[in-house]
């Protein structure tokens, strides 16, 4: 009997998230503050599973009286405030609901005013122990020494580590969400709107880059994109529905011979793939690196993604750092389909690292 494919790496904290959230969903659907009112459940559902598959973007008024209320495309919020009222009702009874509760759940879902993203804010125990009281310390009066010494540190020098720690994590924080960002328009760009991936693997390499398959899978699935290997595409469908991922060992001659391309990966003498840079004009050396994926994606095309490697491992890794908000390769592209190319090369080196490098180039 086949066994499920493994999951990848980079969905383990999003799964461990989804069900805990999933959980909670439940519990207070099933509570008397929701399940009197169908369309407030239905409402909460919606707005969390969205966020949960990372698209927040798509939480506006207007889609979610199109999308989930089934209001036509000329719906004008102005005029039909129906997904302002589901909300203030969908928030006054998780507020009720809360406050109704004797022991405070794991993980609490809020509706935020003036938004339509809901957070989940973890309970902390801690936060119900009563402060102990405070104790009266006998008051003393010591004598002041006169006598010259070492001059006591002033507050700004003591603060200076707290200061410095404050800093780095309001650093960490904002690099943090420009990756996000960056995953979540990348994505957005390559799969909104569009109803099936094709996948389209070169016949030789298919054992060998079987398990790649899966993170690409996974995110496309978090889409609501259903996949499709290349001779399975329903009859019909038009191209603009469409978004592919072409995946091969080596680059496929009809891609290498475009000259904008920076990363190639060729054979060498012996057969094995090699990464050439063209900028240089010369390959990198193989001795230096023990495998390599490039991602190309092309202007005129910028739905399909060009996906070629040294292996089927590496591939893998290169498309689950893609599908990952916390490895994404953050600050990757300003505007997808804006008249530049994308090349993102990663590298594995002989002491197992792994490198990335990005290249943006203009068309002729």
């Amino acid at each position: 009997m086949a066994t499920a494919p493994p999951i990848p790496k980079s969905f383990e904290d999003a799964q461990s998230l989804h069900a805990e959230v999933e959980e909670e969903l439940e519990r207070v659907c099933s509570a008397p503050h929701f399940r009197t009112s169908k369309r407030a459940c239905e409402f909460l559902r919606y707005i969390v599973r969205v966020t949960l598959d990372g698209r927040m973007d798509s939480l506006k008024e207007r889609s979610i009286g199109i999308d989930l209320l089934g209001r036509d495309v000329s719906y004008d919020p102005s005029s039909d405030a129906i997904v302002r009222v589901r909300a203030n009702d969908v928030r006054k009874r998780l507020a009720s609901y809360y406050a109704s509760l004797d022991t405070a759940s794991a993980i609490q879902i809020h509706l935020p005013l003036g938004s339509y993203i809901p957070t989940f804010i973890p309970h902390d125990p801690s936060a119900e122990k009563p402060a102990p009281a405070p104790v009266p310390l006998p008051v003393t009066v010591e004598p002041i020494d006169r006598t010259p010494g070492v001059l006591p540190l002033s507050n700004m020098a003591m603060m200076r580590p707290a200061l410095l720690a404050l800093l780095l994590c309001i650093l960490l924080m904002r690099h943090r969400l420009e990756d996000r960002e960056s995953y979540l328009r990348f994505w957005d760009h390559v799969l909104s709107g569009r109803n099936l991936l094709i996948l389209t693997i070169n016949p030789q390499d298919e054992i060998r880059l079987a398990h790649s398959l899966y993170p690409i899978a996974w995110i496309a699935g978090r889409y609501g994109v259903d996949t499709a290997i290349e001779e399975n595409v329903p009859s019909g469908t038009r191209p603009e529905q469409l978004a592919s991922v072409q995946e091969s060992l080596g680059t496929p001659a009809a891609i290498a011979r475009d000259k904008r391309l920076r990363w190639v990966l060729t054979d060498d003498a012996q057969g094995s793939e090699q990464v050439t840079d063209r900028a240089s004009r010369n390959r990198i050396p193989q001795e230096n690196i023990s495998a390599a994926a490039v991602l190309t994606i092309l202007p005129e095309d910028s739905s399909t993604l060009h996906v070629q490697g040294t292996d089927g491992e590496a591939i893998e890794h290169l498309l689950d750092d893609l599908t990952s908000q916390k490895h994404f390769p953050g600050g990757i592209v300003d505007e997808l389909g804006g008249g530049k190319m994308l090349q993102i090369l990663m590298l594995r080196t002989s002491s197992g690292q792994w490198s990335t490098q990005i290249f943006e180039g203009d068309t002729p």
